[in-house]
Parts: C-alpha cells; sequence; structure tokens
C-alpha cells in the first residue's frame, strides 16, 4: 500500500497517534531499560509513597549496560541470605530479591506486636540495607490469612507493619527510603482452605531493590 492510500484510509494517521499516545504515557520514572538515566533523578520518597507495588518495585530502573553486574550481586546477595535460612526468590529480571519470613516467626497468633523471636529474624536483613542508605529502596508487604472479615485482616495487618516499621526506623539511616504495604488477605499464594494454605499467606514479604549508588557503581564498573 502506498503512502496515498495510507492517508486516504487514515491509517497512517492512527499509527502516529497510536506512537504519540504509548510516548506520552510512559512515566518518567520507568524509562527504557535500555538507555542510562541518572538513578538518583526523582528518586523520592514523596514520589514512592504514591506508587503501587509494582511500580516501586520496578522503580528506579537498571539499564540493559548494567543489568549484569546489578543481577550479579543480587543473586550473590540472595544466596547468602538463604543460606542464613530464608525463602528467597529474585524477581525483575533477577534484579531484586524478594525475602519471605513466616508471620507466625514473627508474631504470636492474632497479636501485632513482634514476638521475642523477630529482632533476630530481622536483623540479618537490617544489616544488608544499614549502610548508606543510597544504596537499596527497602518495599515489603504485610499479608493476612483470610480468617476473620476483610477489615479484621485490614486491620490487623496495619497494626503488624506499625510493629515492623516502629522496630525497623531506630535500626538504619533515617534517609533509607522504605515503603510498606498493608495487604490484608488480598493476595494469597496459596488457597486459604488448608491450614497449610493460611499458614503459607500469613506472611512478609520483603523486597531489596537496588537503589542509586548500587546501580551508579554497576555503571562505573565498579560493582563487585
Amino acid at each position: 500500500m502506498n503512502l496515498k492510500s495510507l492517508l486516504s484510509t487514515g491509517r497512517l494517521f492512527r499509527l502516529i497517534m497510536t506512537l504519540l499516545v504509548f510516548t506520552m504515557s510512559r512515566s518518567p520514572l520507568q524509562a527504557s531499560p535500555d538507555k542510562y538515566v541518572d538513578p538518583y533523578k526523582d528518586y523520592d520518597e514523596t514520589l514512592f509513597m504514591d506508587m503501587d507495588l509494582e511500580q516501586n518495585v520496578m522503580t528506579p530502573a537498571v539499564s540493559q549496560g548494567d543489568h549484569a553486574a546489578v543481577s550479579h550481586y543480587m543473586k550473590r546477595l540472595g544466596t547468602q541470605l538463604t543460606r542464613k535460612g530464608y525463602t528467597v526468590d529474585l524477581t525483575r529480571n533477577d534484579e531484586v530479591i524478594i525475602v519471605t519470613i513466616p508471620s507466625d516467626d514473627l508474631f504470636q497468633p492474632n497479636d501485632t506486636l513482634l514476638s521475642p523471636s523477630a529482632p533476630g529474624l530481622l536483623t540479618p536483613i537490617v544489616s544488608q540495607i544499614s549502610g548508606d542508605p543510597a544504596w537499596m529502596k527497602v518495599v515489603y508487604t504485610v499479608h493476612t490469612d483470610n480468617t476473620g472479615s476483610e477489615s479484621y485482616n485490614q486491620k490487623l495487618s496495619h497494626a503488624r507493619n506499625s510493629s515492623i516499621y516502629d522496630w525497623l526506623l531506630p535500626q538504619v539511616n533515617e534517609q533509607l527510603i522504605i515503603i510498606p504495604y498493608e495487604m490484608g488477605d488480598s493476595d494469597p499464594i496459596e488457597p486459604n482452605d488448608t491450614r497449610r494454605g493460611r499458614a503459607a499467606n500469613r506472611r512478609v514479604e520483603i523486597f531489596l531493590i537496588p537503589g542509586p549508588k548500587m546501580i551508579t557503581q554497576a555503571h562505573s564498573g565498579l560493582l563487585k
């Protein structure tokens, strides 16, 4: 089909508009991964607080050229945490670590205060984030099973989040960005119709996300 035909049918116009909408809809905080963008730009807690979980996990982005160094570092750290007994997964193409801790290991049943054993479980993770506040961004989610009403589970999730947050803040640099999410029973990973499934759903997930300092070092060839 020639250009005249395209113009007469309006196809070219629709193609151009589609490309414009796609370009304009891209968030400046989610730059193309094959292009290096200063990771300190827009690294702002107030912006992150307005993002949903998926957006936060994707930000800041790592350029394609720096991916190998970042993923190598995070996989090595994930292996270290696994050896300490944590349940560890990698996401975002092996750039982000997810550490899952059963809520039953952090709280007594239906309680909202951290158990005496909780600091021992959280401290090894804190040791990875308590240095330079620009090294990592931390996001964590607090989940419940579906026992009780939705509002009850949301309140339980909120109260447990507060206990974790209050314990965590004095342990780390005050400039470290920590974004919590209170998920309630909204995101089960197992059916809630068995005791085992409910226990799996009661969990805290901690996302360790590359911060601007790590990304900058990767870009400079200094990340080991």
